[in-house]
């Protein structure tokens, strides 16, 4: 018996699965002062990772600067 159908519902059931991580963003880079997130679709996908960086300093992020795909955050004092 062909083990086809089995294969081609793994390799959809990973596809899906690789959607759905691409959708959360990222944190490349950050220190007490900044946050640089990757991030797709909507920029409000990136802000709980910034205000969760951020926090760890007791800062708050503030949109500093976009480019398509990453968000600049500045990590300021409350």
């Amino acid at each position: 018996m062909s083990r086809l159908p089995a294969r081609v519902c793994a390799c959809l059931a990973l596809a899906g699965l690789t959607g759905c991580f691409a959708q959360q963003p990222l944190l490349r880079k950050g220190d007490a002062t900044a946050a640089e997130i990757l991030y797709s679709g909507d920029i409000e996908n990136a802000v709980p990772l910034a205000r969760q960086h951020c926090a760890s300093y007791a800062k708050i992020p503030r949109l500093a600067d976009t480019t398509p795909g990453v968000a600049y955050f500045a990590c300021d004092r409350p």
